[in-house]
This record gives structure tokens, sequence and C-alpha cells, in this order.
């Protein structure tokens, strides 16, 4: 993928697109079927993710992400969830978190948390409940 800095065309976008595209038909299609079937973490994927910076999506480069535009992002979780919905919960509800850290968190938990998020080294993820409605029906 191009580097963060980069990444401000239409160019690099059809770019991350193209590399997203790959590891779809490479590493998530072939083996979803089973996984899923088998309730099975999927492991290599998870790591894949990591290593293609996807944790990292929607952090700002200067703590080490992509900095991917929503429009970017929304593109390239439509194409993962085309091939396995559950992968892209693997990355989604942690971005979640870290864009919680990012807007709302001081600069020196932005400094400990995002870097570390935007790697993969941590994954962070959210909880909620509606009292006595949704998801907390009695």
């Amino acid at each position: 993928m191009p580097h963060p800095k980069n990444i401000t065309s239409a160019e690099d976008e059809a770019l991350i697109l193209d590399s997203i595209d790959q590891f779809l038909e490479r590493d998530v299609r072939p083996h979803a079927h089973d996984l899923e079937a088998g309730d099975v973490y999927p492991q290599a994927i998870a790591d894949k993710l990591a290593e293609m910076g996807m944790y990292g999506a929607t952090i700002s480069p200067e703590y080490g992400g992509l900095g991917l535009s929503a429009s970017t992002y929304a593109k390239v979780v439509e194409r993962v969830s085309a091939v396995w919905m559950s992968v892209s919960g693997l990355f989604n509800a942690h971005l979640i978190m870290a864009a919680a850290v990012e807007r709302a968190g001081t600069e020196e938990q932005k400094q400990k948390w995002l870097p570390r998020f935007a790697s993969g080294e941590l994954r962070g993820g959210v909880a909620l409940t509606e009292p006595d409605c949704g998801t907390d029906l009695q």
C-alpha cells in the first residue's frame, strides 16, 4: 500500500483498493467458508490485516495510521464485507475505539495508545447496551 503521507489521489485510492482485492482473493475467500463454519478465529487473516496497516486505516498518520478518508475506508469495508463480513469486524470495532481516543483523548493518551492501535499491537473494542431495550432485553 502507498505510504500514509502519499494517500492523496484517486491513483492512491486505486492502489489501496487493488491491494485489498488481491488480499481478499488470495488470503480470505479460499478460507472464509471453512473458518466461518468451524467457528475458527482467523488469526492468519488478522495478522495480515496488521501487516497491511488496516488496524490504522483511519488513524491519523501523525500517530502511525494510514489516515484514509471516510469514502476510501467505506470502499475498503464494502469490499471486505462482500467476501467475508466477519473480517470487517476485526478492524471495524477496533477503529471505533481508536476514533474515540483520537477525538476525545488527551495528547498523552493519543501518544500512548494510537501508535499501538495503528500497528495492530493492541486492538480496541467497543461495548454498549441500551437498558430496557435493544441489546438489553429482559
